[in-house]
């Protein structure tokens, strides 16, 4: 029978895959990704911190969970990639509605400019 402290460290890989899934998506273009995902991610990581920062004890303790800590801390090292690379994506982003914005001054002040001119 699994123990609940299992049970909550299987939901949390799961719901971290599905996670991962969707910041991939969001990385292809294929979805977006925002504050939704950032707060689904950090709801997750922040419940197992104190899990995690008992891992060595739990592992002694109960050598059935280290399979699935395992697989957490190897979540955990993908979507530190993941992230990074979504952060490099919206800065990406960013740059582009600066210059977009940039574009669009320039433009209101050349009709103003004609307008006057009339």
């Amino acid at each position: 029978m699994p123990s609940p402290l299992g049970e909550k460290i299987g939901t949390v890989n799961t719901d971290i895959e599905v996670l991962i899934a969707d910041t991939r998506r969001a990385l292809a273009g294929e979805r977006e990704f925002g504050v939704q995902q950032v707060r689904a991610l950090s709801e997750r990581i922040e419940e197992m911190a104190p899990v995690m920062q008992r891992a060595r004890e739990l592992r002694s303790l109960h050598p059935e969970l280290a399979g699935q800590l395992d697989l957490y801390t190897t979540h955990l090292r993908e979507l530190q990639t993941l992230v990074e690379h979504v952060r490099v994506m919206l800065l990406a982003t960013r740059a582009g509605l600066e210059k977009g914005r940039t574009h669009l001054d320039a433009v209101t002040r050349w009709a103003a400019a004609v307008r006057q001119t009339q």
